[in-house]
């Protein structure tokens, strides 16, 4: 038997613990019936009553096995174990054992297992509970049904479930949704998304990261590196690594190469957050965010984790991500409603594409920063074996599905904004092997000045372009679509056939605009 307080002296008095100390060495008051854990972007705490157990030998024991917890696990794991003992109180078992006193035994696991709204893998929470009181000789636990319980087979975790079905809801976004995404971000993201939203949104397509790494990161963490010969800017980011029992948040990190696009849209981001606190007091004591929060978060303000006060929480993270995507107006061909996202999604497309591009399980297991593969087989079961055919017919009926022309078809040069400039005009040079180019046309105006991107590639995926309605767009479409056809016969890698998908249904979409196409 141990020292821990197991009987209360008072019918209705909690069974305390005392003031505890995590595994970060900080203190927990573990006095009544709240705990808070210590926690620097999560807003982690016990409330017992949500137990629904009055006080006595079961909520004693409950307290004791999560005092010895919380010295020797993370506040996740703590919480996650909390949360599964919060069913228990269900159990007709259990409340027999309340009311009489008899031993609690294996008919918990049983009725739990078909308790609706409860993962059978959680019964790992609720058997480690059992086995520690056990150990303890606690009464009502014996250490016979312990060794029954050691033997009992329980599932972990259902992994990969959202991504093996292809959940349209859960799992990663199919390459329509992808590709529509992705095009509106770069069409219209600077002009409708916050500076926030606009550089969270890359980070997620580009990193793949959990939601936490984003709360985690600081400005101190983008670290871009120059090129000493070329003078060429690199942009790097230094992501937090999210390792299980490391209690020392932010002590370890992956070095993550951005694309110039990503890493100025962090820049902007920063320049953003500098010229906000210029103008606001910033707390003392608070570090500097690379998402911050408006104003500090009370609940952080004091004690050990005061210098994250002004860092968002992490299930703050997917709300922004969702009302990024809501402001571009993406939707879902698979279920045509507007296209869910959170951070998982994102993560769940990021190892989806990745294997797409032909990366080892080694490989992918490093980029996701998991210690094992098995985590990461079911990305490759659901690895598509060849990247479709795409046809000028094709892309005409699947156009609507990838919405990615984001310019406006005018009926002629006189009806576009720049229709009055000639050097406004987008041409088309037509493309014959063994013959030199010509020119056979213009395709529309540009309603903006030199951007500095590859014209017409560039050009039906903004929102500037004004496609002339006579314009030779079929023309453009069946070159596009033969180059992928030349690109798929001579096995080059899979990324490098689909690179130009996006413009191919962009291009497909004026075509059937223009050509009156409603098949």
């Amino acid at each position: 038997m141990t020292d821990f307080a197991l009987v209360s002296k008072e019918p209705y008095d909690f069974p305390t613990q005392g003031i505890l100390y995590d595994l970060a060495g900080l203190e927990v008051d573990a006095t009544g019936w709240g705990w808070q854990l210590n926690h620097p972007v999560r807003n982690l705490s016990l409330n017992f009553h949500q137990l629904k157990i009055k006080p006595g030998t079961i909520l004693s024991a409950i307290a004791a096995f999560l005092a010895d917890k919380i010295a020797d696990a993370s506040p996740d794991h703590v919480r996650n174990t909390f949360e599964a003992l919060t069913y228990i109180h269900k159990c007709e078992h259990i409340r027999m054992c309340i009311k009489t006193g008899a031993d609690v035994d294996e008919r918990v696991i049983a009725e739990l297992r078909h308790m609706p709204n409860f993962a059978e893998s959680r019964l790992h929470y609720i058997r480690d509970w059992y086995l520690w009181c056990a150990d303890q000789g606690l009464l009502q636990f014996t250490e016979q049904t312990a060794e029954r319980l050691e033997e009992l087979s329980i599932p972990g975790n259902p992994t990969g479930e959202a991504v093996r079905t292809r959940d349209p809801l859960k799992g990663a976004f199919d390459e329509f949704e992808f590709t529509a995404l992705k095009t509106k971000l770069n069409a219209t993201g600077r002009e409708v998304l916050t500076a926030m939203e606009y550089a969270l949104l890359w980070l997620a397509i580009a990193l793949g990261c959990n939601p936490l790494a984003y709360a985690l990161l600081r400005e101190e963490d983008f670290k871009p590196m120059k090129d000493v010969e070329t003078d060429h800017i690199y942009p790097q980011l230094h992501v937090p690594r999210i390792k299980k029992g490391n209690t020392h948040y932010r002590s370890q990190s992956h070095e993550k190469m951005l694309n110039d696009i990503v890493g100025s849209a962090v820049t902007s981001l920063i320049l953003a957050n500098q010229a906000s606190r210029e103008q606001q007091q910033w707390p003392e004591g608070c570090a500097y965010p690379l998402f911050p929060r408006f104003s500090i978060d009370e609940s952080r303000s004091e004690g050990p984790y005061r210098e994250f006060a002004m860092h968002l929480r992490s299930e703050e993270i997917s709300p922004i991500l969702q009302s990024a995507v809501d402001k571009l107006g993406v939707k879902s061909h698979r279920t045509g409603d507007w296209l869910k996202v959170n951070a998982r999604r994102f993560r769940r497309t990021y190892a989806t594409r990745a294997v797409e591009e032909g990366v080892s399980p080694m490989e992918l297991a490093v980029m996701l920063d998991h210690s094992d593969l098995g985590t990461v087989m079911v990305y490759f079961e659901t690895r598509a074996s060849q990247v479709f055919r795409l046809d000028a017919a094709v892309a005409v009926k699947l156009a609507p599905l990838a919405d990615a022309f984001m310019g406006r078809i005018v009926r002629d040069e006189a009806e576009a904004v720049n229709g009055d400039d000639p050097s406004k005009r987008i041409p088309w040079y037509r493309r014959h092997k063994e013959k030199p180019i010509e020119k056979a046309g213009n395709l529309g105006t540009c309603g903006s000045g030199p951007c500095g991107l590859r014209a017409p590639m560039s050009c039906y995926t903004c929102f500037r372009f004004q496609p002339w309605k006579d314009g030779p767009h079929r023309e453009v479409l069946d070159w596009l679509c033969l180059e992928r056809e030349r690109k798929q016969e001579d096995r080059l890698d899979p990324q490098m056939v689909k690179l130009h998908d996006a413009t191919i249904f962009a291009v497909a979409a004026v075509v059937r605009a223009c050509e009156g196409e409603t098949t």
